[in-house]
């Protein structure tokens, strides 16, 4: 389906007003924000425990972090993240905001689905692909997709068949190669769908050789799919497309307790790209404290 009008290019100069903003506040408030992550590293570092090092990090707090706290993709020059209804591209560095579209989901699919949510992203063909969530209700699975530039909507969405998604569609891989893209259901640990990456229609199941719980982000890379999970240790994982086999990569966190939900902070979506340091796996979670966001970096498992 396609929506009129878009490019909104009048939202694109609201979008590079607000990196402008952001930018500016990163500034001033820098001291402050040292001072802030001093306190939540500390409570990060109690629950982390003896797991899989990463090499470095880049960390927000508070308000940035909203921007930032559902999902994570790359185009190879920038970060692309997502909020529960924005979408931020950000330097390699963390340290630029490029762009921001703060309002991202287009008023028409609020209005049409009662779309409220934007889960796990992913990058292909110059395009951001983000699943949209009715949130709770569940009725209408949508992925739309973004200029991954601007981070303007294309105008461009498709509603997946809610038989596979009837609970929600929390994340989203493309397979630029194959021309595919994979989708999550939030209730389903067993099965990921797959679909052509032109006109989302059904391309098949893939079946997991074991379930992988809580997914909530994936991506390609070099022939395998990743998956980014929120269960008991937050960890990564990598499933053969044409086998179905996982494989456990490594931990995010040592502790497990379910009695609290999300103990310890909540996993989130990862990306893939190796940058000059040789790490390879960037991996986005919320601290213990829920009030900043990491993003972190790791090396493959030797």
């Amino acid at each position: 389906m396609s929506l009129q009008n878009a490019p909104d290019f009048d939202t694109m100069e609201r979008g590079d007003d607000m990196a402008a903003l952001l930018n500016l506040i990163n500034r001033l408030f820098c001291l402050f924000f040292s001072a802030s992550l001093l306190f939540t590293g500390g409570v990060n570092r109690a629950f982390n425990g003896d797991v899989y090092p990463f090499e470095s990090e880049t960390s927000v707090i508070y308000f940035e972090s909203l921007l930032r706290a559902q999902g994570v993709t790359t185009d190879g020059e920038s970060w692309i993240f997502s909020g529960r209804n924005a979408l931020e591209r950000v330097s390699l560095d963390g340290k630029t905001v490029l762009a921001v579209n703060a309002q991202a989901i287009p008023d028409a699919l609020k209005e049409r689905y009662g779309s409220a949510h934007v889960g796990g992203i992913s990058f292909a063909d110059g395009l951001i692909w983000a699943p949209i969530e009715d949130s709770k209700t569940w009725a209408h699975p949508i992925v739309a997709t973004f200029d991954a530039k601007t981070l303007a909507f294309t105008g461009d969405y498709w509603e997946l068949p809610v038989g596979n998604h009837g609970h929600g569609v929390p994340w989203v891989a493309a397979d630029a190669g194959n021309g595919l893209l994979y989708a999550g259901d939030g209730g389903n640990d067993r099965e990921i769908f797959i679909y052509d990456l032109g006109d989302l229609s059904e391309r098949g199941k893939l079946a997991l050789a074991e379930p992988v719980e809580d997914i909530q982000g994936g991506e390609v890379y070099e022939g395998l799919l990743y998956l980014g999970s929120n269960d008991r240790t937050r960890a990564v994982y990598t499933v053969d497309p044409a086998t179905g086999e996982v494989t456990k990569l490594f931990d995010r966190i040592a502790y497990q307790p379910k009695a609290i939900d999300n103990f310890g902070g909540e996993g989130e979506d990862l990306t893939l790209l190796l940058l000059p340091d040789s790490t390879v796996i960037h991996t986005l979670q919320t601290g213990a404290s829920f009030l900043d966001l990491r993003l972190r970096h790791y090396k493959l498992p030797e």
